[in-house]
């Protein structure tokens, strides 16, 4: 395997991981990611070192430790999981039936059909997961900031071979049977009238996507079997298949209403498995299968100088840097989950060929308070924008890969109607790439903070936000809530954000999206 990555490193040479905008910090995550032009506090040289100088009750020093831990199953994998993992029961007597050469009945054909179309879907563009956590030590006195922070992404890539999925014969097979001899197998029209429907049902849907001839290869392998006298004397059509999937259902004690569905469920998943059952019929049988699931991680850890400052040209406008040692650690690997030989655990030796380098980076930050230099300015409005590692450092992974950690741009908006209540707005500029292989992620964001008591001694803030993914159309809104007890310097806060897509699990719905964040400060 490992000599199979290497080679396709020659031909791809960039980019085994990628990365979006974290939410770094309690508060700013309790706004929903919104927080370029607030910016204060430490945490501010993440967010917009230009914050680093703001004036009077904003220039908050101190010291902040946050951490933070998501996960985001994108594309709708948790769906397509689901459903196949409904599955699994009925996959387990097919390959039983494989092994032992036994019959098939009208339910696991019909699930057969179905998982063939789940195991389609699976291979799209953006589908997988992302694990992401932040965390780490920021410390600002006056208009300096440093700070050393860790965030780290793994993304969960799957790959589903939809070619060797035959059920024919292969090693140790002795292949699979659709009835138990010509004597049982009966190709004849069902008598009942219901059992007839559904027969019709099939041959309708097979008719209009599959050839027989496909189906025969599927089943049996290369060398055939349907048609042979010692299977099923006569069997050469989808017609004479359907039937005979019916009158076996019948014979094995199934209801009408029990045939009547899988025939629905055939012809409502045909066309969709019909690619992959040509391909099937042309390749090996499934436990030949090279479906596996690739790990890309990548964590860094940033070491940082930051300074922000006013400029007298543009009055309000602050300027703020930041000048960065950067680990990156670069890790991949590939897990055969259909390999009995192989490990059980998709991270086993998931860090083994990682590799570790140091490079230089740099931020940069703008912020302008409107309000200094048009003070008839309602609820002192804030624009504030930033670039994050804009020399774009390249770091060295395994296999012969290295990974260019992009560029990132944010803009933000701020307005404050009272000085206990905050609105803020942010935008990706970038649209930037993640370690989910065709998964993009460009964040609209929008959040309030409202201070109830609002005292140096004492206060209680909550906090409330939304996203939406923009790169993708069918991104859902996340919704995100924070609160926090604030005892003179000292700070505690929690916050958490969640998607209103859900997945529907053994009869409990999980949401898509989930973050989890805590902090502890010490300000003054």
């Amino acid at each position: 395997m490992k000599k199979i990555i290497f080679s396709l490193a020659l031909l791809f040479p960039l980019n085994i991981f990628a990365d979006q905008w974290k939410i770094l910090g309690v508060r700013p995550m309790g706004m929903g990611g919104a927080f370029v032009a607030m910016a204060q506090g430490p945490i501010a040289q993440y967010w917009n070192p230009a914050g680093l100088a703001q004036k009077s009750t904003g220039n908050v020093s101190g010291l902040e430790i946050p951490a933070s831990v998501g996960i985001e199953m994108t594309g709708g994998i948790m769906a397509n999981a689901s459903e196949i993992g409904d599955m699994a029961g009925t996959f387990s007597s097919i390959k039983t039936a494989q092994t032992n050469g036994t019959a098939l009945n009208a339910e696991q054909v019909a699930a057969f059909t179905k998982t063939l179309s789940l195991l389609s879907d699976m291979n799209q563009s953006g589908k997988g997961a992302l694990v992401e956590t932040a965390a780490g030590v920021n410390f600002k006195f006056s208009k300096v900031a440093i700070s050393v922070n860790n965030y780290t992404t793994i993304g969960l890539n799957p790959y589903i071979d939809t070619v060797n999925i035959g059920l024919g014969t292969g090693t140790g097979l002795t292949g699979i049977k659709l009835s138990s001899g010509a004597t049982s197998g009966n190709i004849d029209p069902p008598d009942s009238t219901s059992q007839k429907s559904a027969a019709n049902t099939i041959a309708t849907a097979l008719d209009t996507v599959v050839l027989f001839t496909d189906l025969e290869k599927l089943i049996c392998g290369a060398a055939g079997c349907l048609d042979d006298p010692s299977q099923v004397s006569g069997l050469d059509s989808n017609q004479e298949l359907a039937n005979l999937i019916v009158n076996e259902a019948a014979a094995s004690g199934l209801s009408d209403q029990q045939i009547m569905e899988a025939a629905n469920q055939i012809s409502k998943y045909a066309s969709q498995a019909a690619p992959l059952i040509k391909n099937a019929a042309s390749g090996n049988a499934y436990t030949n299968n090279q479906s596996n699931l690739s790990l890309d991680g990548g964590s860094f850890t940033e070491v940082s100088f930051g300074y922000g400052k006013y400029f007298n040209f543009l009055p309000g406008l602050a300027i703020g840097a930041n000048i960065k040692a950067v680990q990156g650690q670069i890790a991949a690997t590939t897990f055969k989950f259909m390999d009995d030989s192989n490990t059980n655990n998709a991270f086993d030796n998931f860090l083994d060929d990682s590799k570790k380098t140091w490079e230089p980076a740099a931020d940069i930050g703008i912020l302008w308070n409107i309000k200094e230099k048009y003070p008839k300015a309602p609820m002192n409005p804030r624009v504030g924008l930033v670039v994050r590692n804009i020399n774009s450092p390249k770091f060295d992974g395994p296999y012969g890969l290295n990974y260019k950690l992009e560029r990132q741009a944010r803009l933000g908006l701020a307005f404050s109607p009272a000085n206990f209540w905050h609105f803020a707005a942010d935008i990706d500029i970038t649209k930037n790439k993640t370690s989910v292989d065709g998964f993009d992620s460009r964040i609209l964001a929008l959040g309030t903070e409202i201070n109830l008591i609002n005292r140096k001694a004492f206060n209680i803030p909550l906090r409330a936000g939304i996203s939406k993914n923009l790169a993708e159309s069918y991104s859902k809104t996340a919704y995100s809530l924070g609160t926090g007890l604030n005892l003179l310097y000292l700070h505690f806060d929690v916050s958490a954000q969640i998607s209103s897509e859900k997945t529907e699990i053994d009869g409990t719905k999980y949401p898509n999206k989930v973050n989890i964040a805590a902090g502890l400060g010490l300000l003054f």
